[in-house]
């Protein structure tokens, strides 16, 4: 052997060269063999290495480390990588995938052409796919609990094959201990939230692959699209699954298949498998206690409340609501701190968005005391807003400003039936906002808060934009509170006049006609459309209605838009009562009927978003804004402001100036006499 090398010219001393032979071949016999294989075939050592034997390989392999000329490690002679050579096939050592893969045969399950895998109970061939899904193999896995196919033989035989490559851990997305990618950092990843993504092979963008070519090439889920004959509807469509005697079926027929459907284990019900084999109604409580819950699925006392909340809704919604990003994660977080569930506790979690809808849910179900949710926002905005002001003597100014002329305010006039308006709050938001550039203004200039002149004041409206105009409520503060040591004069924002109505009276009345006889048109849409046209109100304050402003008296139905309320035509009073009968809508999380909400939103114990609202509308062709305004014109130009303003529900100087825009004489009457008892 030392011959054969030293004829290859490695480069190597002789004592190099010998402990690398006892390395590969440690045994007398296998040195015999070698060197037999190299008196018949030297040019095993040049690059047909893949005729020989293992020992031959592990020489090359051996050599190609310490760097030697002229010793070629041969690539796989099937697939051509440069790869390990551990396994023969046709007479040549190959990499251990290539046998397998080359070993095409008929299916006896669905009759493909495809590389076996094994083998069924009775000895047939079957490929990958219906080896996977042959009942026979599928069992609980002994680590993680779900249903599938395990190990039959072996040291992990009963473990499924995700358990047997990878360490079970928490994941940090979905919140289950199953098997996990990077289980030994502070991120680990189960095998579904760790999508892999490769270049496709069939369009060439970086997606998630779904299956392989029998080259091995990596297909997304749109070039993986196998279009067969269903084998229940026969058409010729995409196959969504096969049953277990390899029978194509199309997603239609998959979703309505019978043998779909199967005893649970759990209630013996015969219904679709849900999670773990069990049905919906088994599979959404048992996945509360493995969320909740201890190692042995008992929920902690302080945690019951929690599990009773959400575990009483839909089953299907409540898996579905818990198979979103980080819902499960959220669970498993709550479950950590031991503590119980309080609005402080929840606020003190991150992200903060995660955790909204399940306060709703607690606050619905009366697990957690009813809270204004925009102004609690607000003010944890303004803390934070005041941590990001840098000088300490505007912070302290701001801080004094917002909290006794804004939050003061808002906290007196909050009650658990009138929450904080989300257009209120944003406007104490521009306010301070515009409140902080202008001391920072300012300062730029070299002019302190307490030597403002109405110069600098002038300036600062005119080098900006109309939002600038938002400063005003400080700027009077702060001269009211001797901030401002001159007299200063800030005006008040720009009026929107004149006010921007529909094209055409016709068109208003075009779309009243719409929403009073289209019964194809739903009946909050009806109801919303309607209070906006014919009597001018806000989509907040429709978005806010309750069922005790709908009267029931015997001259008919009347509706509390004001002190005084006002007797609706049919069919808007059938609408009212209809909407005010049937309130419980889509909500399937957080169910609650004892709220008093007649438009209720999606979000449990809440009203539907004006947002919402204005969106629907404007599908109808109804732009809100417009068409309010067009309402509040007509009326106005009908009724003397001191009506309007007791029947609609604003206020008396709205409505004055609501007459005066539309030119009413009554308006210029009391303006008239107004000016009359002054002069």
């Amino acid at each position: 052997m030392l011959a054969h090398l030293a004829r290859l010219d490695t480069g190597l001393d002789e004592a190099t060269l010998e402990e690398v032979l006892r390395q590969a071949a440690p045994k007398p016999f296998a040195v015999r063999r070698l060197a037999n294989e190299l008196e018949a075939m030297p040019s095993l050592l040049t690059g047909d290495g893949a005729r020989g034997s293992a020992h031959l390989v592990t020489l090359l392999e051996l050599l190609n480390k310490l760097g030697a000329r002229n010793a070629v490690v041969p690539p796989c002679p099937w697939c051509g990588r440069a790869v390990r050579l551990t396994t023969t096939h046709g007479g040549l050592r190959s990499c251990s995938w290539c046998p397998q893969r080359l070993r095409v045969e008929r299916c006896s399950a669905c009759g493909e052409e495809r590389r076996v895998y094994g083998r069924s109970h009775d000895g047939q061939r079957l490929c990958r796919s219906c080896h996977s899904r042959d009942p026979s193999n599928h069992a609980p896995c002994s680590r993680c609990g779900r249903t599938g196919e395990v190990r039959q033989t072996g040291d992990h035989a009963g473990v499924c094959f995700a358990c047997e490559r990878l360490p079970v851990a928490l994941c940090s997305v979905c919140g289950r201990m199953t098997p996990c990618y990077r289980a030994d950092t502070d991120a680990p990843r189960c095998l579904e939230c760790s999508h892999r993504h490769e270049e496709c092979s069939g369009c060439g963008r970086r997606r998630r692959v779904v299956t392989r070519t029998a080259e091995g090439e990596p297909l997304c889920g749109s070039c993986h699209v196998i279009i067969k004959t269903c084998a229940r509807c026969g058409h010729e469509t995409r196959v969504n699954t096969r049953r277990t005697s390899g029978d194509a079926v199309c997603d239609p027929c998959y979703r309505n298949d019978p043998a779909r459907r199967q005893p649970c284990p759990g209630c013996g019900t015969i219904a679709i498998p849900a999670r773990h084999g069990l049905c919906e109604t088994c599979a959404a409580p048992d996945r509360l206690r493995e969320l909740l819950g201890d190692d042995h699925g008992i929920v902690a006392p302080v945690l019951e409340p929690v599990f009773r909340a959400l575990a009483g809704g839909k089953p299907s919604s409540v898996l579905e609501w818990l198979n979103r990003p980080g819902r499960a994660a959220l669970l498993s977080q709550i479950r950590n701190t031991g503590m119980p569930v309080t609005h402080g506790m929840l606020d003190q979690l991150t992200p903060a968005d995660r955790t909204r809808q399940l306060r709703m849910i607690l606050v619905a179900t009366h697990v957690l005391p009813e809270r204004d949710e925009q102004l609690a926002a607000l003010e944890r905005w303004v803390s934070q807003f005041l941590k990001n002001t840098t000088d300490p003597v505007e912070r302290r100014l701001l801080h004094a400003f917002v909290t006794w002329h804004y939050l003061r305010r808002l906290r007196r006039k909050h009650h658990p039936g009138r929450p904080l308006s989300p257009h209120t709050a944003a406007n104490v938001r521009y306010c301070l906002a515009q409140s902080a550039q202008f001391l920072q203004w300012l300062r730029e200039h070299g002019a302190p808060l307490a030597a403002c002149s109405q110069h600098d004041i002038d300036t600062w409206l005119a080098e900006g934009t109309v939002m600038r105009f938002k400063a005003r409520g400080f700027v009077r503060w702060a001269a009211r509170h001797n901030h401002i040591r001159r007299p200063v004069t800030f005006p008040p924002m720009p009026s929107g006049r004149p006010y921007r109505t529909l094209p055409d009276d016709a068109d208003r009345w075009r779309l009243v006609h719409r929403f009073l006889h289209d019964d194809s048109i739903a009946a909050v849409d009806r109801v919303a459309g309607l209070l906006v046209l014919l009597y001018g109100q806000p989509l907040t304050k429709i978005a806010a209605l309750t069922t005790d402003q709908v009267l029931t008296t015997d001259e008919g139905i009347r509706l509390a838009l004001g002190p005084h309320p006002v007797t609706v035509p049919p069919p808007l009073d059938q609408l009212l009562i209809h909407l005010a009968e049937d309130r419980d809508g889509a909500l399937a999380l957080g169910r609650s009927t004892d709220h008093s909400w007649l438009l209720p939103g999606t979000h449990p114990g809440r009203p539907r978003s004006p947002r919402q609202l204005r969106t629907r509308l404007a599908s109808y062709g109804l732009p809100s804004r417009r068409g309010r305004n067009s309402a509040l014109m007509d009326l106005a130009a009908q009724m003397p402001p001191a009506v309007l303003s007791e029947v609609l529900g604003v206020s008396i100087g709205a409505a004055t100036g609501w007459a005066a825009a539309a030119g009413g004489p009554r308006a210029q009457y009391a303006a008239e006499l107004s000016q009359r008892s002054k002069s």
